[in-house]
């Protein structure tokens, strides 16, 4: 099959055309550079400023399309009845990116988002977040306005309406983003999910009944005479399950390192179902060997809808009801914190190793990865680290106790190290050249931080 030759498409004559097509000139010289040894920060920071150019462009577009889509021009002379279908087909986007786009672009076009075009303009958001919290704030808004028009009087007297509840939404997210400059996308639609369980407090039931009763499994055999198992239901029987499977999956070790996640998942069910049937008739069930971490505020324990949350160790929204369920058979941990919410666990100098309520209060409300320019990487999955080095004097206390994945806590000794060679080896050369001056062939000792 013989394809027709391809034509570039055609480059316009306006101010607008001529200045883009010196910036691209200019961007694109500056890529195809070699990177000096030692420059390679300066690089990614001008990558970065140059992306948030191409986002500032970008947006300043969205408002005219959506305007477009609004009086018909867009269908009569862009062929597409939709932002969303424009943005696809012309700027080659896929359709969940051109939806979010769309989504955007329709809320700055009605002004439902102030706050959102004020971050934006002062570099506090890029595209992308303004874009998840568009995207966000739309759906979780549809739904409330949804619950209101079910609702009687004395309910919707009491709460926010839609455009109330829209407004405070945007409000905490913008917030959430100040006080945490390097939260990216996914945390942004995690603290939505959190916020909108402080607006609406029955939300996490309503959602989690109405998953529970889609709820199933299923068993299918296979021509190979194995078997497929799949199961659906609420989010929140998912962190129950996966904290049991955490508990019965054998740790690494040189029989099983090479070992892929899927075949290890298998053999901890089947470690469950095996201790199940071989306690079925027993008087006294064995103790728990699952741990899942639930950090519920004391007022929402007691009933109080308008607190904050129960939430995993890793963010998730817990309902009421399962926490109500759980807790007869849990064991309930006090921390006591201050207005901050920053915990008062210590355990001194003495110990290297942190113990779990350390931990614990250290990870309080962190549900990620605190590298200074952001990781989403769960809190699940990552390690305790001491801020100020344990062999420099740091203590074994919340305080000093930050979450970091596995990567970015070696990269953070690699660059410590890197820091102490360095001030060693200057030393080290000021020693030399003070002795050569000298002549009595002994120098000042190297820096402790050198060790």
């Amino acid at each position: 099959m013989s394809f027709p030759p391809s034509t570039p498409r055609p480059i316009g004559n306006t101010p607008v055309d001529q200045a883009m097509a010196g910036a691209r000139e200019i961007a694109v010289e500056f890529s195809e550079r070699d990177t000096p040894f030692g420059c390679e920060a300066d690089v990614l920071a001008q990558f970065q400023r140059l992306n948030g150019e191409v986002d500032r462009i970008r947006y300043g577009m969205l408002p005219a399309l959506a305007r477009m889509e609004a009086t018909g021009a867009l269908l009569e002379e862009g062929g597409q009845r939709s932002v969303q279908a424009w943005i696809t087909h012309q700027w080659g986007t896929s359709p969940a990116e051109a939806n979010t786009l769309a989504t955007l672009a329709r809320a700055l076009h009605k002004q439902q988002l102030p706050l959102v075009e004020e971050a934006f303009q002062t570099s506090v958001l890029s595209l992308g977040e303004a874009c998840a919290i568009a995207t966000s704030t739309e759906k979780a808004t549809a739904e409330w306005a949804k619950v209101l028009e079910t609702a009687d009087e004395g309910f919707r007297a009491q709460r926010p309406s839609v455009e109330g509840f829209r407004a405070r939404l945007e409000y905490g997210l913008i917030a959430y983003k100040h006080e945490r400059p390097q939260t990216s996308v996914r945390q942004l639609r995690d603290a939505t999910k959190w916020f909108v369980a402080r607006l609406d407090p029955d939300k996490a039931d309503r959602d989690y009944d109405e998953v529970f009763e889609k709820r199933g499994a299923q068993f299918s055999p296979t021509f190979e005479s194995g078997f497929l198992l799949r199961m659906w239901g609420p989010g929140a029987d998912n962190e129950l399950i996966q904290a049991a499977l955490k508990a019965y999956t054998q740790p690494y070790g040189p029989e099983n390192a090479a070992m892929p996640k899927h075949e290890r998942v298998y053999d901890a069910m089947m470690r469950i179902f095996e201790t199940a049937l071989g306690h079925r008739e027993c008087a006294k069930a064995p103790q728990a060997l699952a741990t899942l971490n639930i950090t519920v505020p004391l007022k929402r324990l007691l009933g109080d809808g308008a607190a904050e949350p129960a939430v995993t160790e890793d963010g998730v929204v817990i309902p009421d009801q399962m926490v109500s369920r759980l807790t007869p058979d849990s064991w309930l941990r006090r921390f006591v914190t201050d207005e901050e919410g920053r915990t008062l666990l210590d355990v001194g100098r003495k110990y290297r190793c942190a113990p779990d309520p350390v931990r614990q209060a250290a990870g309080f409300k962190k549900p990620y990865c605190e590298w200074h320019q952001g990781c989403d990487m769960p809190r699940s999955w990552s390690q305790y680290d001491h801020i100020v080095p344990f062999s420099h004097g740091g203590v074994t206390s919340s305080d000093n106790m930050q979450v970091l994945c596995a990567t970015h806590n070696r990269l953070k000794h690699r660059l410590q190290t890197k820091v102490n060679r360095q001030i060693w080896e200057h030393h080290h050369a000021q020693n030399r050249q003070d002795t050569e001056t000298s002549g009595d062939g002994e120098g000042e000792p190297a820096p402790p931080t050198a060790f």
